[in-house]
């Protein structure tokens, strides 16, 4: 009787569920990309929550529900709070994927999202310097993206994971070396970047990702701006007022040497009065450091030693790539101002970082060979 009696309470929550077609399903989910593009993340998560608690089931809207909301806690509530949210949710969403897969074996995305929601959970363990948790959701996100992969191996949805991995080995230690051979992956940064790329051109959920990864990419640890600015350039075509991809404008300008940024910061600070509150403080501070590396350009050490140490002693962030280049360019506002001592501590302070990023690299340089303009 109890077992006919949750079959009724099944059946009629299952014919309760609003009912989409198949078409309209799929065209709200890219309506949500397209949201998550505009960095509109509570509209990209009330889409994504429609479509996952809808029928016809799609396969993105689980996750893609999950990974706005911690965008959005983190926004809203801080990094720390939002990492221990998605943590406790996230094991509900593998499940779902994994009872869904009795349903539907022969679909290879599920696995490819199986292995995504694992990826989520490493990326919120490295925040946290979980490195055994990262180690493990590591070998989970590979095990189901090549059992993906085997069955669909020309899917660039699939091929951008083989390539953020193959280009993390690339950038670090023996270690994730010895695990990439341990799992038969490449580790070439060459061949990483190549793949990210293929889903960036021809991705049909990862392209705006794979575009936005690349732009990070040649910013922070290539150091190739005409490349940034390629793949930056096709992002604000469609997003003008993004302010995440305005930023990175901004960074490939001043890595430039070129101080003319007013467009991009107009659409930042446009922005800022409608982001959520740990969002707008995040913003409010990059544009201390874009003031601060604009001065310095424009030899206003004054401003710029100014802007940078206020950048410096508030910086809260998640990452420490802004502060590592903080750090830098302060530097050289001291070498330039004849204070060397002041200019080493920084350079010393960057280097400490250990990020991987051309940062590091610019920091040694200068701690020998004192900073100069050309």
């Amino acid at each position: 009787m109890k077992i006919v009696r949750l079959w009724l309470i099944v059946s009629c929550w299952i014919f309760y569920l609003p009912a989409q077609t198949v078409e309209e399903q799929e065209a709200k989910v890219q309506l949500a990309l397209k949201a998550m593009g505009r960095a509109e993340l509570k509209e990209a998560l009330h889409l994504f929550e429609e479509v996952r608690d809808s029928e016809p089931y799609h396969p993105l809207a689980p996750l893609g529900a999950l990974a706005n909301e911690w965008m959005v806690n983190q926004g809203e509530f801080g990094y720390g709070v939002g990492n221990r949210q998605v943590l406790k949710d996230i094991d509900a969403v593998i499940l779902g994927y994994r009872r869904r897969m009795i349903i539907e074996p022969d679909n290879y995305y599920l696995k490819y999202f199986l292995g995504l929601s694992n990826g989520l959970r490493a990326r919120v363990q490295l925040a946290q310097k979980n490195y055994l948790g990262v180690l493990v959701s590591g070998y989970n996100i590979i095990r189901y993206f090549k059992s993906a992969l085997a069955e669909n191996p020309n899917d660039p949805d699939i091929v951008i994971a083989f390539g953020v991995f193959n280009y993390y080995v690339g950038l670090s230690s023996g270690f994730m070396k010895i695990a990439s051979y341990i799992l038969q992956i490449s580790g070439s940064k060459e061949e990483g970047l190549a793949q990210i790329q293929e889903a960036a051109i021809h991705g049909h959920f990862s392209h705006y990702e794979a575009r936005a990864l690349l732009a990070y990419i040649y910013l922070n640890y290539e150091g190739n701006y005409d490349a940034a600015r390629y793949w930056l350039k096709m992002l604000l075509d469609e997003f003008p007022d993004n302010y995440y991809y305005n930023y990175m404008s901004v960074g490939v300008e001043l890595q430039t040497q070129n101080p003319r940024i007013e467009l991009q910061l107009d659409r930042i600070k446009r922005r800022l009065p409608n982001m959520s509150p740990y969002t707008r403080s995040e913003y409010e501070q990059r544009l201390l450091l874009f003031g601060g590396i604009q001065a310095l350009l424009e030899n206003d050490l004054i401003s710029a030693e100014r802007e940078l140490q206020q950048f410096i002693d508030q910086y809260y962030s998640e990452m420490d790539i802004d502060l590592g280049n903080a750090c830098l360019q302060l530097g050289k506002v001291y070498d330039l101002m004849g204070q060397r001592q002041k200019a080493v501590k920084y350079y010393q302070r960057t280097i400490d970082l250990n990020n991987r990023t051309i940062m590091i690299s610019e920091a040694k340089k200068y701690l020998t060979q004192p900073y100069a303009r050309d």
